[in-house]
Order: C-alpha cells, then sequence, then structure tokens
C-alpha cells in the first residue's frame, strides 16, 4: 500500500532518486532482495514513481557519455556508490534520455562535475588561492571560481567552513538558493535539497550580507553568532546561532534535547544509503554527543541507551525505531 499520494509532475527528491538508483544497480549487480526491493516501492508512490522512471531509461543509457557510463555500470562493489550517483543525477537532470545543453546546466548535473565533493563520511580541507582555508563537510559538491575580479564558491549542495584571506576583490558564495558576501569574516553555509531544502548561514567571525536569488535587492545582514536560514524566495528571521554548530570540524556532532527524528537525520548524512527514523519514536528527545566517523556504531550505541533498534532492508537502507519484545 502507498504512503501519500504525490503529485506526477512533482519533483522526486534527490533522497529518493539516489535510493532508487542504489536499488537499480543492485539488482544489476545480481545482489538485491527482490522482497526488501518491493517493501520499498510499495512503501509510497513516490518510490514507484522514481522506480519506473528508471525502468523506462534503462534502455536510453547508451546515451550516457562513455567516460561516466562504462565505469560507472560496469563496476564490481567497490564502485557501486559511483554507479548510484551517475544514475541519481542522469534521472534528476531528465531521466537520462538526452544530455543536451540544457541538461548539462541543470543543478544536479553541475553538483555531479562539481570540481571539489566528499562522499558521505568523508571531511576535507582545502587552501584557497588567495591563502584562505575552505573545510567541506560530509556528502557535498562544489566548486572554486576566483577571476580577477571576484572570489566565487558555488555551493551545489553539502556543507562548507570559510576562514577568508585578506583581498580586495569580493568574496562570495552561490547556492541554488541566493548569494552570500563575506565581510572579512570565518563563516559556514549549510545547503540542503529537496522541495523543502535551504541554504543556511552561520557567522563566526565578522559579518556577512545575504540575497536571496527571487529578491536580489533586499540585502540582510548578518554578525558573529547570528544564523539566518534562506530559500530563493526569501529568509527567515536572523536567530542566535546554535552552540557547537561548527562540531563536525571535529568530527563529532553535539545534540541537545533534539526529536530523535533529527538527530538520525543529522546522522544520515555521514552514512551512504538511506537511514530513516520510525514516526512512533520520531519526537523521543535525545542528549548526547555522537562520533561522525562511525555511524553505525553510533547507531548501536543509541538503540542500546535508549529502548531502540535498527532495521536493515540491505546494508544501505535501514529504519531506527523501538525496540521489539
Amino acid at each position: 500500500m502507498f504512503g501519500p499520494a504525490t503529485s506526477p509532475s512533482a519533483p522526486l527528491a534527490r533522497k529518493v532518486l539516489a535510493a532508487a538508483a542504489h536499488w537499480h544497480v543492485e539488482q544489476q549487480c545480481g545482489s538485491a532482495d527482490p522482497a526488501a526491493l518491493q517493501a520499498w516501492r510499495d512503501a509510497s508512490a513516490e518510490h514507484e514513481r522514481a522506480w519506473t522512471l528508471l525502468q523506462r531509461m534503462r534502455g536510453q543509457l547508451g546515451t550516457i557519455p562513455p567516460a561516466l557510463a562504462i565505469p560507472a555500470l560496469q563496476a564490481a562493489q567497490q564502485r557501486r556508490r559511483a554507479a548510484t550517483k551517475v544514475l541519481a543525477m542522469l534521472v534528476a537532470a531528465g531521466g537520462g534520455i538526452a544530455l543536451g545543453q540544457a541538461s548539462l546546466q541543470s543543478a544536479p548535473w553541475q553538483a555531479w562535475t562539481a570540481s571539489l565533493r566528499t562522499a558521505p563520511g568523508q571531511r576535507r580541507q582545502v587552501t584557497l588561492a588567495d591563502g584562505g582555508r575552505m573545510e567541506i563537510n560530509t556528502d557535498s559538491a562544489l566548486g572554486v571560481d576566483y577571476s580577477a575580479t571576484q572570489r566565487r564558491i558555488r555551493l551545489h549542495h553539502g556543507e562548507i567552513m570559510i576562514t577568508t584571506a585578506p583581498d580586495p576583490r569580493p568574496f562570495l558564495v552561490d547556492t541554488p538558493h541566493g548569494v552570500i558576501r563575506a565581510l572579512g569574516t570565518r563563516f559556514g553555509v549549510r545547503c540542503d535539497e529537496g522541495p523543502d531544502g535551504a541554504s543556511t548561514v552561520s557567522v563566526f567571525e565578522h559579518a556577512v550580507e545575504v540575497r536571496c536569488a527571487a529578491r536580489p535587492d533586499a540585502v540582510q545582514r548578518l554578525d558573529a553568532g547570528q544564523q539566518l536560514r534562506f530559500t530563493a524566495a526569501g529568509a527567515d528571521g536572523v536567530q542566535a546561532m546554535p552552540a557547537h554548530q561548527d562540531s563536525w570540524l571535529r568530527g563529532m556532532l553535539v545534540a541537545a534535547d533534539w526529536p530523535l527524528r533529527q538527530l538520525v537525520s543529522e546522522l544520515a548524512r555521514y552514512r551512504r544509503g538511506r537511514l530513516a527514523c520510525d514516526a512512533a519514536v520520531a519526537r523521543r528527545p535525545v542528549t548526547g554527543t555522537y562520533r561522525l566517523d562511525d555511524i553505525d556504531a553510533v547507531l548501536e550505541g543509541l538503540c542500546a541507551s535508549h529502548g531502540l533498534q535498527v532495521t536493515y532492508f540491505t546494508r544501505y537502507w535501514a529504519t531506527v525505531s523501538a525496540r521489539t519484545a
């Protein structure tokens, strides 16, 4: 039985596309559990729509540039994640039927071809050409564009921390939701995708200016200790930056009376595949400090201390729920 109906023309969430692509690759490799695949398809109409779209494009995969298609679709187990990303991006860019100029300019395709990337669970430090520093968090895609007149970072999705260097050129960070201009500062930017996607900027030193994509003339200034969440259409109110906002730089996640759903959602960013929280336990409050280098170990400890269990449909698809007797 499907969950709540979705419009046949509504955009499919990136996580759904990625999950469908994963199942497709597992099936191609002969390692998919048919019952688990069917359970995933039956979980919601959106899942089934993504799966149907993938099946329709199977005969069109020959149009994918060989440099992407051949290594991804013929790879062994260690390359399945690469195949998953290729398929997910192709579906999001238009089903993989034609990779014309419009598709190459789409946000999913730009993310795939981004010059800097991190995998789930990976962090990376980059020294910029002007001597500034950038920390890149898990599952991020971005590009760096320095010219004679400006310094620009294009964050397609994920999270970064920037420490700017003195330079007369303006320093800008683009996301799908708007533009952030640094005013000699250290600041973090997170860009979440999907129907409810938004960008969040957190200022640790000095200040930044934010312009939403649909309102480029409206400038919002943030000073040290402030945070702002914004979409292309507009921004929420400026808030005080939560404590431990940069704990990911130390490989830690600090939760202070969070609902379990929020904690599981954050942990899912650092783990391959899909990690969900059952609605029956979603509101349980959780407080603690968790290491980000072994999410499965975190889940094991969380289950032991809070009466929970993790059900694995496959290695890459799991749900946190109440422990059963």
